[in-house]
């Protein structure tokens, strides 16, 4: 008996030791696996089936992501009721319309505009905040801060620009640091901004830097050996990181890979907190930011110079390019381009997604175009989008000439 116990001794171990290497190597398989789902390379399609567009609000709400806390108490959603005590945030992307933007609220609208200009003339050593006129003598209204840099946002952090309640609409490219200086839940923003396909944004960024001269003080923005390559050299150099919005929403610096965990919060951001507009669809872009805010003329106001800085300053002067430089897509160039900004094309094809359907603008009451102006809330007629006087907008808008870069994501 005893040498029989003996004689299946080792038969039991040896099954023992099998069972043992399947379950390690079951193990190894299932964490193996979950590696590389998680950071799997996703091409544009996989992730396109992933997010676009039927499933991705809904895949968002059930993941319950939370955002940063700078950008979710001091920015309100966009389907939060107005207060008194907000101010509208552009989120200014370079290369994008923004100038554009700034032109019509600043110029033909006569808005208090927080930008980069408000410290011209002397005004950066001012100890208080005020309205000022830049030139002197022009009818344009800035606060004499600059908040499209960091260091003038700590400024206007340290002057209290965030509860004066001051500006009637301000742009900056720092949407974190933007949120930073408000004072939430009391003292607010209120975030829109326009978007372009990454594509044509990144070709006229390559153009825009060839030539930006009287940005030579900034070392990621100017640069003229550009002038000595083609676009199709561009796209496979260094020059460049891509994936320049979700790298801005996502708060990364310039060394900082995105990740799809950044697109993820980059898109949540974008469909709670900021009403987006399309650069190539600028004049219905700006009619819904209108009624949105109840956005309405300033001082001065006279309607026929108003519908002619509308077609000639803004939307039909200077701004506006007709020999628009464009890549083949079906070229290895425009591959290139889009490889490098995968994130960035499927964030944009999202904020597609939201304008077109009006997503974001569901159980929000436009009829009553509840907004701000002046530091006070107020409803204005009632006047259906569709009402809006068209923008006559000729040619492409022209971001190469007159937008600034501000130096960011090299």
């Amino acid at each position: 008996r005893m040498h029989g116990i003996r004689d299946t001794m080792p038969l039991q171990q040896s099954q023992k030791k099998r069972n043992s290497i399947l379950i390690l190597s079951t193990v190894t398989a299932l964490c193996f696996l979950a590696i590389y789902t998680r950071n799997r390379p996703q091409s544009i399609d996989a992730i396109a089936t992933d997010y676009f567009p039927e499933t991705a609000d809904q895949r968002l709400l059930k993941w319950g992501m939370t955002l940063p806390e700078v950008i979710e108490h001091n920015l309100a959603d966009i389907n939060e009721p107005f207060t008194e005590n907000e101010t509208p945030l552009f989120f200014h992307i370079p290369k994008s319309g923004g100038s554009t933007a700034k032109q019509y609220y600043g110029v033909c609208m006569h808005l208090v505009t927080a930008s980069q200009n408000g410290i011209m003339h002397g005004h950066d050593q001012d100890e208080e905040l005020q309205i000022v006129n830049i030139p002197p003598t022009s009818l344009q209204r800035f606060v004499n801060v600059d908040v499209s840099t960091p260091e003038g946002l700590q400024r206007a952090s340290y002057l209290g620009f965030g509860r004066a309640n001051i500006a009637e609409v301000m742009f900056s490219p720092y949407l974190f640091k933007s949120a930073a200086v408000f004072e939430g839940p009391t003292y607010r923003g209120r975030a829109f901004g326009l978007f372009r396909d990454p594509v044509d944004r990144e070709v006229s960024r390559f153009y825009y830097r060839r030539g930006a001269e009287h940005e030579v003080a900034n070392a990621n923005t100017y640069l003229p050996e550009l002038n000595f390559i083609t676009i199709a050299k561009y796209s496979l150099t260094s020059f460049w990181e891509g994936n320049a919005v979700v790298r801005m929403l996502a708060d990364l610096n310039e060394n900082q890979k995105p990740t799809i965990d950044d697109l993820e919060l980059a898109m949540e951001i974008v469909r709670r907190k900021i009403l987006v507009g399309l650069m190539d669809r600028m004049e219905e872009s700006i009619a819904i930011f209108d009624q949105y805010f109840g956005f309405q003329p300033g001082l001065n106001f006279d309607e026929q110079w108003y519908m002619d800085c509308r077609t000639n300053k803004a939307f039909g002067g200077a701004n506006h390019n007709t020999k628009k430089k464009k890549v083949d897509p079906e070229s290895g160039t425009y591959k290139n381009l889009a490889r490098r900004n995968r994130y960035d094309r499927e964030l944009y094809s999202y904020v597609v997604h939201l304008f077109e359907t009006r997503k974001q603008l569901e159980g929000v009451d436009m009829s009553h175009g509840v907004g701000r102006v002046n530091g006070r809330v107020y409803a204005v007629p009632n006047d259906p989008i569709e009402n809006v006087p068209p923008f006559v907008s000729g040619e492409e808008v022209n971001e190469d000439a007159g937008e600034e870069d501000y130096g960011l994501n090299k």
